[in-house]
């Protein structure tokens, strides 16, 4: 694993930054740091969600310097490789956790390894989990950031099937926690909409045969497919979809497809290929405006695109910091603590202005890929 890459960024920035990236060996051989704000940042540089680590890890960088500069508090990000396998990098958050190293957790990753390292932390630090999430919520120490699948696709395929006349759909995801549960939550939806599902297909993870999920979809007549395949494997079917020279024949519709991700499929110009995510860099609201420009001046106009997945694991970052920082933990569960914050806050002071970190829900946005781009086609609510 090559991470030239973040020390060039670290040493070579515009300005000194006052947030340390660490790697476990470090901490673990140093011991506790009792006077900064330790933060275990889970990101992927590898398996499936790699393709977005160094965005995501440019991301949480950012928010640290935004806190470290606000609050004058010297804080440290310990940076956990989590697209390894899920008890793998459980047992080095234990390690972490368990030597009281690390105040905190912030996860920007798949939900399987978010599942065995909940089982393995219980509780004694609170985890901040930021992509969209399965409906199990078994940890008091857990804070959800990302929506649920009722709430990421009711909107999307309502407006998809009143606007482009969709009434068959196939089912395509990766055969782990979060697909599974978009499945049963696109049955409830689907049929609620008076949709027909003719195929539902989960994929063992690395093993996408892209001419037979096609070939299987043709089949069954489907107008369009509900794409759950994460990272790489979303990756390589999209790709197979523009070699198969199918791209028009059926709508997809993709529940964790970026900036970042289409990039790496080497962009879409059918037409046909949608995503329903929280954020996308097109989007034009004032907030989202300001973090791209603090981003690009931080990092650069040539820096990994910061897509929704990074803009995710920026707000896990400050609502992490602000939970540690706030007080409440001393006599409230993290989810407890976190509804307060939700409740009470709308962003941490950055420079004298307010850069107004979200803390509430992002409703969900619907946009279709053009080449690399991701045009954004409406809000389904408000459409």
């Amino acid at each position: 694993m090559r991470w030239d890459w973040l020390f060039v960024r670290r040493n070579n920035g515009p300005m000194t930054p006052p947030v340390s990236i660490l790697l476990p060996s470090e901490v673990l051989l140093s011991g506790p740091a009792p006077h900064a704000l330790r933060l275990g940042l889970l990101a992927p540089l590898s398996g499936l969600l790699g393709v977005a680590g160094p965005a995501i890890i440019n991301c949480a960088i950012l928010a640290g310097e935004e806190i470290a500069r606000a609050t004058e508090t010297v804080l440290e990000l310990v940076l956990v490789d989590a697209g390894g396998m899920p008890e793998t990098v459980a047992r080095e958050v234990d390690l972490l956790v368990g030597a009281g190293l690390v105040n905190g957790l912030v996860g920007t990753h798949t939900s399987n390894v978010r599942v065995a390292v909940e089982a393995r932390v219980a509780d004694r630090v609170p985890y901040v989990f930021t992509p969209p999430h399965d409906f199990s919520r078994a940890s008091a120490g857990s804070v959800f950031l990302g929506s649920d699948p009722k709430e990421h696709l009711r909107q999307p395929i309502a407006w998809l099937a009143r606007n482009r006349r969709i009434t068959r759909w196939a089912l395509i995801g990766s055969d782990y926690v979060w697909p599974r549960q978009v499945h049963r939550a696109a049955t409830t939806v689907l049929r609620e909409l008076g949709q027909r599902i003719v195929l539902d297909r989960l994929v063992p993870m690395g093993q996408v045969d892209t001419a037979e999920l096609v070939a299987a979809t043709r089949h069954a007549g489907a107008d369009a497919i509900l794409v759950s395949l994460v990272g790489r494997d979303g990756i390589e079917f999209h790709r197979g979809v523009t070699e198969l020279d199918a791209g028009q024949s059926f709508l997809r519709l993709c529940t964790a497809l970026d900036e970042n991700c289409l990039i790496a499929v080497g962009g879409d110009s059918s037409g046909e290929l949608y995503s329903a995510m929280p954020t996308f860099l097109q989007q034009g609201d004032d907030r989202h405006l300001r973090l791209l420009e603090s981003y690009v001046a931080r990092f650069g106009l040539t820096a990994p695109l910061p897509g929704s997945y990074a803009e995710g694991c920026y707000d896990g970052v400050h609502v992490l910091a602000a939970l540690c920082l706030s007080g409440l933990l001393a006599t409230n569960s993290a989810a407890s603590a976190a509804e307060q914050l939700f409740a009470a806050s709308t962003g941490i002071p950055r420079d004298g202005s307010e850069l107004g970190f979200d803390l509430s829900r992002h409703p969900m946005r619907l946009a279709r890929a053009n080449d690399t781009d991701l045009e954004i086609v409406g809000m389904p609510s408000g459409v």
